[in-house]
């Protein structure tokens, strides 16, 4: 099996920081290594699906109320 190591130092574990970057329209998390901090991916701030499902729901109860059928996934 392999495991996943940091590319500058070979350590195998990892954290997520939040880090702010010049210019960038959106708040973002850099995961990177706990030992020397090398950056090995970025993710972002927010779970865009949770925020996806959230504005589903509030569809449905809108369309709900206007006795509207509309077909969403939640």
């Amino acid at each position: 099996m392999a495991y996943t190591t940091c590319v500058k130092c070979g350590g195998g574990n990892f954290e997520i920081q939040e880090t702010k970057i010049s210019r960038a329209a959106y708040r973002l998390y850099f995961v990177q290594c706990s030992s020397c901090g090398g950056a090995v991916g970025v993710q972002e701030f927010s779970n865009i699906g949770a925020l996806l499902m959230k504005q589903n729901e509030a569809i449905k109860k809108i369309a709900a109320a206007l006795n509207i059928y509309v077909d969403l996934q939640t």
